[in-house]
Order: C-alpha cells, then sequence, then structure tokens
C-alpha cells in the first residue's frame, strides 16, 4: 500500500491502549491460546464487542511475551505446515484481527486502523486456521481490511 500513511503504535502504547479500553478482567480458569481466539471469534459473531474486548485483553497478558517472541525469533518463514507449532504468536494475531473488526464494526475506525496496523507490524507471520483446517494470515487480511477502511473514507 503505497503512498499512505500507517499509524503503527508502540507495544508500550497498544499495551496502555489495551489496560485503557479494557477495564474488565476476564474471569475463569486459564485458557489455552488457541481457546481465548476461538472464544473471541464467537464472541465477535454474537456482537458481544466487549467481550472481544476482554478476551483479546486475556490473550496480550496471558501470551502476548510468547508471541512477540515467537515472532521476533523465528528466522524461518511460518508456513501452513509448521504454523500450529506457534499458538501464542497465532493466537495474539487472531485476536488483534477479531479486535480490529469488532472496532470497525463499532464505528471507531481510526482505532480499528491502528490495530490492524499493529498487527501487521508486530505479527506479520500469525496464522489463524479455520474449521476446514485450512490457513490464513490475519496481517494479509488487515492489510485489504486498511484498504477497504482507507476506500471508505475517501467516499
Amino acid at each position: 500500500m503505497l503512498g499512505q500513511k500507517r499509524r503503527i503504535l508502540s507495544v508500550p502504547a497498544v499495551a496502555c491502549l489495551l489496560a485503557c479500553l479494557f477495564l474488565g478482567q476476564a474471569q475463569g480458569k486459564e485458557l489455552e491460546p488457541t481457546e481465548l481466539s476461538t472464544k473471541a471469534w464467537v464472541a465477535l459473531k454474537a456482537g458481544n464487542h466487549k467481550e472481544v474486548s476482554v478476551l483479546t485483553e486475556q490473550c496480550f497478558k496471558e501470551f502476548g511475551e510468547e508471541a512477540e517472541k515467537q515472532q521476533s525469533e523465528n528466522k524461518e518463514q511460518i508456513t501452513k505446515d509448521n504454523a500450529s507449532d506457534f499458538p501464542e504468536l497465532n493466537s495474539v494475531g487472531t485476536c488483534l484481527f477479531i479486535l480490529g473488526q469488532s472496532l470497525a464494526e463499532q464505528g471507531d475506525k481510526e482505532l480499528s486502523e491502528a490495530v490492524f496496523a499493529k498487527l501487521i507490524e508486530n505479527y506479520p507471520d500469525c496464522h489463524c486456521e479455520n474449521k476446514q483446517g485450512y490457513y490464513w494470515k490475519p496481517a494479509k487480511a488487515a492489510n485489504k481490511k486498511l484498504a477497504e477502511l482507507s476506500e471508505n473514507k475517501t467516499k
């Protein structure tokens, strides 16, 4: 997306943003990374934006450090063949994508764009597995969403 300006938030800025936005705490037992992203998808489909926020915050709190480590230490290209070896990275990136979608649905285009940009910048190698077992890249989908949001601004 040449010629477009993107706002990239630093990790501390996003952490602060998440803390400020999502004051509620997820309750209950500790979940696996993939359980959190699955629950976030369900919440998004149900239009439960508060739950999306809570689950995203919980995912970052529990798995954010490991996700960053997996992304930064990964010297090989993560492919559909080895994507399942990086559940924290995949779940944190997927939750960011879901949060961006949720914010867009709520009409907060600016924050949605910032979340999508954060995903693209910091978690480009995360993958998400659909129900059919096919892996797709949330960062690529976020790039498309940014283009759509930008296009809608110019209309």
